[in-house]
């Protein structure tokens, strides 16, 4: 079959040429289909954008959107290493990570990158130690290490792939699990995290986002780009530096907020009492207000009961989550190992089918929507990229795109470094002003 000839000056096509991830043909053939089906429309074929062509390439399953976008922007180089970049997976405490392919062993796996924009001296030695720190690793409940290198000033490291989706997605998507299902999950990641804290390791962002589940219904302990060690000596880079809350706001523990310096593995059983709260209800502990309103309630304030949410739930898992969850760190359930033993007579009751719709709702709720950031975030740019800038309409279509997914990735990274913990002095403040407009009003009031 003849095809017409796309635009000789598209971007997209230049891009996708120059990157190899397009033939010549598929090309044409895109464009002769969408100029087909304008000329029968609305449009004339003046309105066929790069945007509409990259909308049916994707259609037509030669690109994925992920790929689409960074075409669109005038990418055209793929690789890292040994590695073929095909597509985003999402963000991490200390990077982007992305769906890789080895272009000699044909291996997919996880790619991991310290963004450009975040390489400061303190970044990289942070992203090298949790290198170090994974490779040390190796249980069947946690995402394994494969390889790390740096190909001119990017660094990154590359683990397994893990298909299927992470609890966030997958609660957002089909609501709260059954109590065995978030027992089996909620399990397995006590499971890893006993291994961690075993060997010296405080995970110290222990959320939804980072427990992945396979398809097959298996729990994995992702991103340890926030991981410290328990005992301070093992990082002399932290000596003399200030100390900043590190996590993410919505699964704080409240000791780390009012003595950041602190990293003890109980608070990473307080993180997973919050996750497990989250896969019982479908909701934060805290949610809404702002960042510096979440992080006081870890501190001040219980969270709305369970039974608000989850009529259901058994009693016994809803003490669980308080003994977790206790503000005092020597009032919590005491270990990892002792949150999977009060686990067990939920997770042992899972059944067959409860599993296999587990699994199969974590393979379908990876729905594919590309994360915030490509490759100019964290790559260094080939001297083949396209000047974007030569045709504005496409453009900006892209980046309105990526902003998009940006502001939805953002609602669940971790808090910014040098956000400074409240005083205990000021929250009372804030309390005693309070009770007194209360009685200022009353009085008010019987007036």
């Amino acid at each position: 079959m003849k095809y017409v000839t796309a635009a000789p000056h598209s971007i997209l096509e230049q891009a996708a040429l120059a990157s190899g991830l397009l033939t010549q043909e598929q090309i044409d053939r895109a464009w002769d289909e969408v100029v087909s089906t304008t000329a029968s429309g609305d449009l004339s074929l003046g309105d066929v954008t790069d945007r509409l062509l990259a909308d049916h390439l994707v259609e037509l399953g030669f690109l994925n959107r992920w790929q689409a976008e960074q075409l669109l922007q005038g990418r055209t180089k793929f690789t890292l290493g040994p590695y073929r970049i095909l597509d985003a997976i999402g963000r991490g405490g200390m990077g982007y990570v992305f769906k890789g392919e080895h272009q000699l062993l044909g291996r997919i796996e996880a790619i991991k990158v310290l963004p450009r924009t975040q390489m400061t001296p303190a970044s990289i030695a942070s992203f090298c130690r949790e290198i170090r720190a994974q490779a040390q690793l190796d249980h069947p409940n946690l995402i394994r290490l494969s390889f790390a290198d740096r190909d001119g000033d990017t660094y990154f490291l590359v683990s397994e792939f893990v298909p299927g989706s992470d609890l966030r997605r997958l609660v957002r998507r089909y609501g709260p699990l059954s109590d065995c299902q978030a027992a089996w999950v909620v399990s397995q990641a006590a499971e890893a995290l006993a291994y961690v804290h075993e060997r010296g390791l405080v995970h110290r962002d222990v959320k939804p986002g980072n427990l992945m589940i396979t398809p097959a219904g298996q729990t994995k302990l992702a991103d340890l780009g926030l991981a410290a060690f328990a005992d301070e000596s093992l990082q002399p880079e932290f000596h003399g530096q200030k100390k900043h809350i590190v996590g993410t706001p919505d699964f704080l523990a409240p000791e780390t907020v009012i003595n950041p310096g602190a990293v003890r593995p109980i608070s990473d059983i307080y993180s997973l009492g919050c996750t497990l709260y989250y896969a019982l209800t479908g909701k934060v502990p805290f949610p809404g207000g702002r960042t510096s309103d979440k992080i006081r309630r870890h501190v001040e304030r219980q969270p709305l009961p369970i039974r608000r949410f989850n009529t259901e739930a058994a009693e016994g898992l809803l003490e669980l989550v308080a003994d977790m969850t206790r503000k005092l760190p020597d009032e919590r359930v005491k270990c990892a190992a002792a949150v999977v033993e009060r686990l067990r007579p939920w997770a042992e009751r899972l059944t067959e089918s409860e599993l296999d719709q587990l699994g199969q709702r974590a393979e379908e709720a990876n729905d594919g929507s590309p994360p915030g950031g490509g490759l100019a975030d964290t790559l260094p740019a080939d001297e083949g990229d396209i000047d974007t800038a030569r045709d504005s309409q496409s453009a900006s279509g892209a980046v309105a795109a990526s902003q998009a997914s940006s502001i939805e990735e953002s609602t669940v990274e971790p808090a910014p470094h040098h956000l400074r913990p409240p005083s205990r002095a000021m929250w009372w403040l804030v309390v005693v002003l309070a009770a007194a407009a209360g009685a200022a009003l009353a009085m008010l009031w019987r007036k």
